[in-house]
Order: C-alpha cells, then structure tokens, then sequence
C-alpha cells in the first residue's frame, strides 16, 4: 500500500530551490529558516525521508572503489557465496527509520550506512552491476532493485511500503523530482516553509519543475493551514486534491 507523501520543502517568496542563492551560508537567516524547516522535519515524525542522486550526496561521503586487478577481482568472487541479492536487501532489520535514496544510475557511494539518522535504503534500476550491490552491502546499506532502466516511482512507493510497513513518508527532492512525483499522482500533501526573502536570480530552480508545459491547472489543491513560526517564516501546508 503507498504510503501518504508529503512533499516538505522550503523556499523564498518568489519559490525558488537553491538556500544559498537568498541566504548565505552561516547568516542568521540560513541557520534560522535550517533549523525550523528541521523542527517541521522531526514534527511530523515520518517513517522515512526521501530524495534524490543530488540531494544524497551531501551524505553519500563514500569512495569508488579503484579498478581492481583480475586477481583482485578473483578473490573477492570467491568469498561471496552467491551473487547479491536481488530485488530486495535489508541490511537491518531491526532500523525504523528511514533514508530513502533514488540512484537510478548508482552513482553514489556510501561509508555508512546512515543519512539524517534514517538507514539508508537505496533504489536502483536493474541495470546496476553486482559489483555495486555488494559494495552497498559492504556498507551496511540496504537497497531496491526496481525492472527496467526507469525507476515506477507507483511501484517504488507501493514496494517500500509494504517492505518497511512506512505509513508516512517526506519528500525532500529538486525540482524535477518533486516534479515527477506531482505528475504522477503520488503527492497527498505538500508542506512549504515560506521565508522571508527573495531569490530573484534569473533561471534558478523552483522547488517543482514540469518541463515546458508545466502543470498548467492539472493540480488542485486545497488550503489546510497556515502558521506564522520562527524568524518570520510562515509554514503553509496543502492537500492535493485527487
């Protein structure tokens, strides 16, 4: 069963995606607007967070392995029973909480096996080598190995859902991940930290992107609060209307 998502972002007045463009790094505003979008965070109290290659690699801190010489290669076939598993590995079973990275193209690495204190389960596309499943393995990361070379983020959600038992699941992507999850439908709720301050920067990313034709009026959406917090912020939250 798909578990309800929330898309919990933060943006400027004029909506745009990038902190550092409207507030610079180590200003009373940037660490005012991080910490009360990470109060909202823990707030909800979801099962797991979830986002992309970009968005993952402020914690995927790990290394490419170096090309490896045949003998090396030899050895390590050896010492592994079996091929890595596939579709599915749980590194811990015992983890509640979650970090859910999309790598369709496995390009992050991992030295540990938790991001933002959630354990890290990785989806992949079926074209990843077992070379990269066992190095996730190695690192204690758990992953899903979705069919074909695009990711069903319908079915990605339903599998995970029924895999961890996630009941709520936040939707902290880019533009054109947040994106594609709106178009497809998978979006219930969005929640936005209004701050205040203005982008402006010509061409920067909005925290939703659609390609050219956008969304025009094929979202609705239904006002369900809105609160002024912390440093003249205002957090609003909308339900998607289905």
């Amino acid at each position: 069963m798909k578990p309800h998502l929330i898309c919990h972002m933060l943006s400027p007045l004029d909506g745009r995606l990038h902190v550092e463009s409207w507030a610079k790094e180590g200003s009373t505003l940037y660490d005012a607007m991080l910490a009360e979008y990470g109060r909202l965070h823990t707030k909800f109290n979801a099962d797991a967070w979830l986002a992309g290659t970009t968005t993952m690699t402020e914690f995927a801190k790990g290394k490419a392995p170096k090309d490896k010489t045949t003998k090396d290669k030899a050895a390590k076939a050896a010492r592994r029973d079996a091929a890595p598993p596939r579709p599915w590995h749980l590194a811990d079973p015992s983890a509640r909480h979650f970090a859910i990275a999309i790598d369709r193209k496995a390009r992050l690495h991992w030295d540990k096996p938790v991001a933002d204190e959630g354990h890290v389960v990785v989806v992949l596309a079926s074209s990843v080598s077992d070379d990269h499943l066992a190095e996730l393995m190695d690192a204690g990361v758990s992953y899903l190995v979705m069919p074909g070379d695009d990711i069903d983020l319908t079915r990605m959600l339903n599998d995970l859902g029924q895999r961890l038992a996630l009941k709520t699941v936040l939707l902290e992507g880019g533009a054109r991940m947040n994106g594609a999850f709106l178009r497809a439908g998978l979006v219930d709720e969005i929640s936005l930290l209004l701050c205040p301050a203005i982008d402006g920067t010509s061409g920067s990313p909005a925290i939703f992107e659609a390609g050219d034709d956008g969304f025009k009026d094929s979202v609705k959406l239904e006002l369900m609060s809105a609160d002024a917090v912390k440093a003249g912020a205002v957090h609003v939250r909308y339900k998607v209307v289905k």
